[in-house]
């Protein structure tokens, strides 16, 4: 049973997380709503914005309910306005019903990641595997369903499965109360320093990511012109491999925390600068982008772990402030990305990632070397 309560959590949050993917369709969006690339990306990005800011608040305010009947909600109204953002043509009230449900996935995903810390706390990783398999994994189906068949077959394919995490939560996820502890006592758990270090640490790590990660299929398709389907395919494998990124990276952290986050930011740099070096030799792109999955996978379970590590006391708290920094953070990476291609050249994305990614290592220094037995 607790197997079952586990991947239908995962499925919660594979479903919502898929809704990042659409950053590869920025090209897409930018023809079917007839706009320029930098409201594109907006277009694309806000999702990530919008619930990095409701991340902020709504999971401590909605932390008193009960979770099934959250998870359920936020579902329903997900795949609701997904299917309306089917038949929507116009730029501005289809950006309402993309920021809708982006207001309200804190709640899903953190109520998911709650109720699986509390009934079987090992098996956490496997639901933080639902939220980049979402973003990673469903960057490649979302990919080619646009590029392949248009825009509104990526919107389908999100108020699909939806429905289905939603019949997957009915069935198998229990009841779960919520959090008594007060509000205000729950954010108090914020002011450390060992707290503010992380969260600059994730944050220009997670920026650094975004800049080049969200425009890769947008550089494979344009600039290396590579067609469709081995678009999808090259999208699919790194979507799969980002996948032993999240496990291989849970297993390091168990093994030795300090030098897996440490080692993260200085390894991933690297590989962004020998990718961006190598990225017109077919041979090496695809051997690179392979590598930079696995990094990439690594992401969000690196990011987890160090946010909760530093607010142990408050888990619903702690994972609002996870989703708050790895999606504002994918926001403005994309904003960014979207600025270097409209002012510079989409080359130069690479250089940007790799100037966030050093300015990350100060901060997981000053954290290992005054903090070094966090759990």
């Amino acid at each position: 049973m607790v197997k079952k309560i586990v991947w239908s959590l995962a499925a919660v949050c594979f479903a919502m997380s898929t809704l990042l993917s659409l950053v590869g369709l920025i090209s897409v969006i930018q023809v079917y709503f007839n706009v320029s690339i930098y409201f594109a990306s907006l277009y694309a990005s806000i999702f990530a914005g919008t619930l990095g800011v409701s991340s902020l608040f709504l999971p401590a305010l909605f932390s008193h309910f009960e979770k099934k009947k959250l998870i359920l909600a936020v579902l329903l109204i997900t795949a609701v306005c997904n299917l309306l953002d089917i038949f929507m043509t116009d730029y501005y009230i289809a950006l309402i019903f993309r920021i809708i449900p982006a207001f309200f996935y804190p709640i899903a995903v953190t109520s998911a990641l709650t109720i699986v810390g509390k009934i079987s706390p090992n098996d956490t990783n496997k639901v933080v595997l639902g939220i980049s398999a979402g973003s990673i994994l469903g960057l490649s189906i979302t990919s080619y369903l646009g590029l392949s068949h248009g825009y509104q077959s990526a919107m389908i394919w999100y108020c699909a499965i939806n429905v289905v995490a939603f019949i997957l939560t009915y069935l198998f996820v229990p009841n779960f109360e919520g959090n008594k502890e007060p509000i205000a006592l729950q954010v108090s758990h914020a002011k450390s320093k060992l707290f503010l270090i992380t969260i600059l640490y994730v944050y220009f790590m997670v920026v650094g990511i975004s800049i080049t990660y969200n425009f890769i299929p947008t550089y494979l398709a344009e600039v290396t012109k590579m067609n469709a389907e081995f678009l999808f395919i090259t999208l699919l494998l790194m979507g799969l491999i980002s996948l032993v990124g999240t496990t291989l990276s849970g297993y390091l952290i168990r093994k030795n925390a300090n030098w897996a986050i440490l080692f993260y930011p200085i390894g991933f740099a690297a590989i962004i600068f020998v990718l961006g070096t190598f990225v017109r030799m077919p041979f090496m792109q695809f051997c690179i982008l392979m590598i930079f999955s696995i990094f990439d996978g690594s992401a969000y379970t690196v990011s987890q772990y160090c946010v909760t590590s530093s607010v142990r006391q408050s888990p619903e708290f702690a994972n609002g402030i996870f989703l708050l920094l790895c999606n504002t953070s994918i926001f403005i990476g994309t904003m960014i990305g979207g600025m270097i291609i409209d002012v510079i050249d989409m080359t130069y994305i690479f250089f940007g990632s790799i100037i966030f990614m050093v300015l990350s290592i100060p901060f997981v220094l000053i954290r290992i070397k005054k903090y070094p037995n966090v759990e």
